[in-house]
């Protein structure tokens, strides 16, 4: 909230006659003119709206690009830089002299501050699916069908343009989004058809492909994962029972493509390792930056205040750390999500850290809202829709500062 008093603008008027000019837009200048109450309201308005950014962390526009118009209707909303901020709302009033303003920015609205290590892939307006790029699925058996459902989910609430998922051919489908592209593959042993996968692959339909969700450890999921490695056309990422074939079939590190993304939980990198989880834990700094050495990839050692590690040594942490991603499911998703952001451009570095970003942001957000405990991976999924636009708000007001 701010208030002006009327008689002091129209004082400064009379002294500087330029004032007006300089901070306030031409339509705002016509608008006023002699009328210093409405000039008044507007001042009020410029501070209200940079108290707003300033509670949030935000970067604080200048005055003269903070302005004021008049939606159909006469309601009036403020523009920084032009345009409208979503979330943002003000009103208007003045009376016995008094100008008053107040601005209310909703709270899953505002923008995200963004560490400088991240950086989000660009979102063209005139871009279409094919500009997003596309995200193949290899995930899910019969024990774990959800594992796919929610890496899809990631992906697509990720911003991929396409996504793919390899489905048992003759079984159906069901609890995917309708938006999922259904590949449907013949089963050998409970597993896709290495043969027909590797087809598959080859036509490079995937741009990138997120392998291991929910694929489980029967006989067979060494040659899928393997077969993967072998024939993935682009990017990538590595989870959950693919690492874990990994792990126990020494062959397939020789085939696992650099810049590849791992995304193991400390259970999943003490095998990796030949370790425990506590030597994992002790220092976790060290675990990651070794597998990723290791492996020529880049690692994301996954828990409360997530690690990225690059095969160069680079490390970097997330400051996440919340209860509320502590649910089976929430690393589907994760995964689902870096290959989204790769997809659309980023690097493999690049996309793990703005992927566990997102991630533990989205799970942060949705703990405010409704609690620690009792989410769903797949509301998680949900709410990085809102996250991922709160963090391009941020990026945009951080560009223009």
């Amino acid at each position: 909230m701010d208030v002006a008093e009327v008689a002091r603008i129209a004082r400064l008027l009379e002294r500087r006659p330029r004032f007006a000019e300089k901070l306030f837009s031409p339509e705002e200048v016509e608008y006023c003119a002699g009328r210093p109450e409405r000039l008044a309201v507007r001042w009020a308005a410029k501070e209200a709206v940079r108290k707003v950014h300033g509670s949030l962390g935000l970067p604080l526009p200048l005055y003269p690009e903070i302005s004021v118009r008049h939606r159909p209707g006469g309601a009036p909303e403020a523009l920084v830089r032009g345009h409208p901020v979503p979330g943002l709302e003000i009103s208007l009033t003045h009376d016995a002299g008094v100008a008053v303003a107040v601005a209310v920015m909703a709270a899953g609205l505002r923008p995200l501050p963004v560490p400088d290590e991240v950086a989000l892939p660009s979102r063209p307006p005139a871009g279409h699916k094919g500009t997003f790029g596309t995200v193949l699925v290899v995930a899910g058996s019969p024990q774990f069908p959800g594992a796919a459902e929610l890496a899809c989910r990631g992906a697509l609430r990720g911003g991929a343009g396409k996504v793919r998922c390899l489905v048992p051919m003759g079984q159906p489908a069901t609890g995917f989004p309708p938006e999922v592209i259904r590949v449907p593959l013949p089963v050998d042993s409970g597993h896709y058809s290495g043969s027909d996968l590797a087809r598959h692959l080859e036509k490079g339909e995937g741009e990138v492909v997120v392998v291991g969700p929910g694929l489980g450890g029967a006989e067979g999921v060494e040659e899928l994962v393997a077969t993967v490695f072998r024939s993935s056309p682009a990017g990538l990422v590595v989870d959950a029972d693919a690492l874990n074939a990994v792990s126990r079939t020494p062959d397939l590190r020789s085939l696992l493509p650099a810049g590849s993304v791992l995304t193991p939980h400390p259970l999943e990198a003490a095998r990796l390792l030949g370790t425990t989880v506590a030597a994992v834990q002790t220092d976790r700094e060290a675990a990651a930056r070794q597998l990723a050495a290791e492996l020529s990839a880049v690692v994301v050692l996954k828990g409360a205040g997530s690690l990225v590690a690059g095969p160069s040594g680079e490390l970097w942490s997330d400051s996440h750390a919340t209860s509320a991603l502590a649910i089976g499911g929430a690393g589907d998703v994760l995964a689902g999500l870096i290959g989204a952001l790769m997809a659309q451009g980023n690097g493999p570095s690049a996309a793990a850290r703005a992927g566990v970003f997102l991630h533990g942001a989205a799970g942060t957000r949705l703990a405010e809202l409704r609690g620690r405990a009792g989410l769903l991976a797949s509301e998680i999924a949900d709410q990085l829709v809102e996250t991922q636009e709160a963090a391009r708000r941020w990026l945009e007001e951080r560009a223009h500062s």
